[in-house]
């Protein structure tokens, strides 16, 4: 049930991560919801793990604070999307 909760969680934030500063039609928006799953879902549990129960906001500000430490997928992703400053 945990990991249910934790996957819920992650894609919950990773399509906030999508919507903010980004408009794309929607078919595209679900594209990019699974790309960003895919390629940020671990990022997430290893560098973000704690703040994960806290709201998209605070995750995504965990992945800019720690931009040096995200995998190639994820860095490149959330620069594809904008939110990476």
């Amino acid at each position: 049930m945990k990991d249910t909760r934790l996957r819920g969680t992650l894609l919950l934030a990773l399509t906030a991560i999508l919507v903010i500063g980004s408009f794309v039609p929607a078919s595209a928006q679900e594209d990019s919801r699974g790309k960003g799953d895919r390629a940020c879902s671990a990022d997430a549990s290893r560098l973000c793990k704690k703040f994960l129960e806290q709201g998209d906001m605070v995750i995504l500000q965990c992945f800019q604070q720690n931009r040096t430490k995200l995998s190639p997928h994820c860095h490149r992703f959330l620069a594809e999307v904008g939110q990476l400053r």
